[in-house]
């Protein structure tokens, strides 16, 4: 437990107290919270992110069967998944099956049973990447019965960059994709997770992974996070939503490499092309609502972020309320991924005299940030609360109020593979 802040030592103390279990093979898996970066890392721009002082606490243990068994003792909850046949139970299963299969098409099946017991403390389905958590929970558990000889990863960008393959189901290297989990996002959540800095925002690029620059958030002020209670789901229906944000990116830089005769993979690189020109854009998509798509991404990236970053450095939290602000309008006029209930969440933060809120995430539910004086938090956090069950009474049993600030990012006892990695 050495070289672990005390929040994380008392989750695994709390994860003892609760399972009755124990390991040596121990792993810290955090949350992210997405500062700024609204659907920018698949379509080749960059976001502001930090890990979250939440997440997973897990012992993983080796049993004498061919499966994996996740044990969730936050839920009462258990799940066998077998090497030859990982067939998903549940919905949530998805995830720790889409892991199992693609790590055994490509690497084999680990030489033991593994067991991987979970305590969460993060909110599911609230926009804090609970489910790329689990995703690289299971991932490490099982690289860490592989070795280290067998694997081509050398850093922890390259992990992430795997996570977020294993998730969207894309292609990693040499190593051919599937259909994933179903959504074809990007590996933001998963490079906050396991490349973040404790007290700092992590700016970070993902064609590939870099972190371009981070900034320390000052010990005066501190982030709390609303969960909405409207589930931010991946899966089912709501997996159309998501994507069509993606398809959207996908077809701009398809028409503008049509009209060029050239190949642009993403919006990104389409930007930074030498001769990029944005009136020849316009002519190549006159539909509105690809041009609303392009402007979102645009303005996010060339202007919101580094003025965020700027403001950050320089304690300007005028500015920085102005350019949050401005990043929460494009994401309901542009983007369509804003429901009432995280508008309002953003808004009566600000009322409230919060210094910036935004919601973050995929979008259609979830959670929203708000930075505020660290004096003044828990002061915030109950007006905050009553403000929203004044606003929406049918959530306010299900809605989550945590405190939070930048914390490590995944943590892994000398005996699992992220150590290797460090």
């Amino acid at each position: 437990m050495n070289h672990t802040p005390a929040y994380v030592s008392s989750r695994f103390a709390h994860l003892e107290q609760v399972s009755g279990e124990s390991s040596d093979h121990m792993l810290w898996v955090p949350g992210r919270i997405e500062v700024l970066g609204k659907h920018t890392d698949y379509a080749g721009g960059d976001s502001l992110t930090c890990a979250s002082i939440h997440g997973m606490a897990v012992f993983v243990q080796r049993h004498a069967g061919r499966s994996l068994i996740i044990d969730d003792a936050s839920r009462g909850q258990r799940v066998e998944l077998r090497y030859d046949n990982p067939i998903p139970q549940a919905s949530w299963t998805r995830y720790p099956s889409v892991v199992l299969s693609r790590v055994i098409r490509h690497f084999g099946a680990p030489p033991v049973g593994i067991r991987v017991i979970i305590h969460s403390d993060l909110p599911s389905a609230s926009g804090m990447s609970s489910s790329s958590a689990l995703i690289i929970t299971v991932l490490l558990a099982l690289l860490g019965e592989l070795g280290k000889e067998s694997l081509p990863f050398t850093s922890r960008e390259d992990l992430a960059g795997f996570a977020g393959a294993i998730e969207s189901g894309a292609d990693w290297r040499e190593w051919k994709g599937d259909d994933g989990v179903g959504t074809r996002g990007g590996s933001q959540d998963h490079t906050a997770i396991l490349c973040s800095k404790a007290g700092m925002l992590s700016l970070f690029g993902y064609q590939p992974i870099r972190c371009h620059a981070r900034v320390a958030l000052p010990d005066s002020v501190s982030f709390i996070v609303a969960g909405s209670g409207v589930k931010a789901r991946k899966t089912g229906e709501a997996k159309h939503a998501y994507n069509r944000a993606s398809e959207r990116a996908k077809a701009v830089a398809k028409l503008y490499s049509e009209d060029l005769d050239e190949y642009y993979p993403h919006m990104g690189a389409m930007m930074t092309a030498p001769h990029f020109d944005r009136e020849s854009l316009r002519w190549a998509i006159p539909d509105d609502d690809l041009w609303d798509r392009f402007q979102q991404f645009e303005r996010e990236v060339d202007h919101v972020i580094p003025e965020a970053l700027r403001a950050i450095d320089a304690a300007d939290w005028h500015t920085f309320k102005k350019v949050v602000s401005e990043s929460q309008a494009m994401a309901a006029k542009w983007l369509h991924n804003q429901i009432p209930e995280t508008e309002s969440l953003a808004e009566k933060a600000v009322e409230l005299g919060a210094l910036a809120a935004s919601s973050f995430g995929a979008g259609f539910g979830g959670a929203v940030w708000a930075l505020v004086s660290s004096e003044a938090a828990e002061h915030f956090a109950e007006a905050w609360k009553a403000a929203y069950a004044q606003a929406f009474p049918h959530r306010a049993n299900d809605m989550v109020i945590l405190g939070d600030e930048p914390g490590i990012p995944a943590w892994t006892s000398p005996t699992g593979y992220l150590a290797t990695l460090d």
